[in-house]
């Protein structure tokens, strides 16, 4: 198997920039956004675009919702870019002849039958 660390380790550091990047972006952006203050006003129509209605949520709500969806996708910039690293470091200390052995002990595979999940 072919290995070239230096391409897992430029591929994890690329994972760290994004994620630096994105961080950036947001804060600025709800610096932006918090600067305005409350855009929705004090009217009815305001408080039910903060609250919501019916049910349904408002701005107050999907904005947590928001906050929540970056913190995981910043976390999987994190997690993608430790375990690119990480593999790297297994790669180099795998035992090859034995992982070939294993896989060539496994029947072969069937075209009708989906690898990854429910088929």
């Amino acid at each position: 198997m072919e290995h070239h660390k230096a391409q897992f380790r430029s591929a994890a550091d690329a994972f760290d920039l994004e994620k630096r990047d994105l961080a950036a972006f947001v804060i600025e952006a709800a610096a932006d956004l918090n600067a305005i203050g409350d855009f929705w006003g004090g009217t009815s129509e305001g408080v039910t675009f903060f609250k919501g209605q019916g049910g349904a949520s408002g701005y107050e709500a999907v904005a947590g919702q928001i906050i929540a969806g970056i913190q995981v996708l910043l976390d999987a910039h994190e997690e993608v870019a430790d375990r690119l690293r990480l593999m790297t470091g297994n790669v180099e200390v795998a035992d090859w002849d034995s992982v070939a052995a294993i896989l060539s002990m496994l029947p072969p595979a069937d075209p009708d039958q989906p690898i990854w999940g429910a088929g």
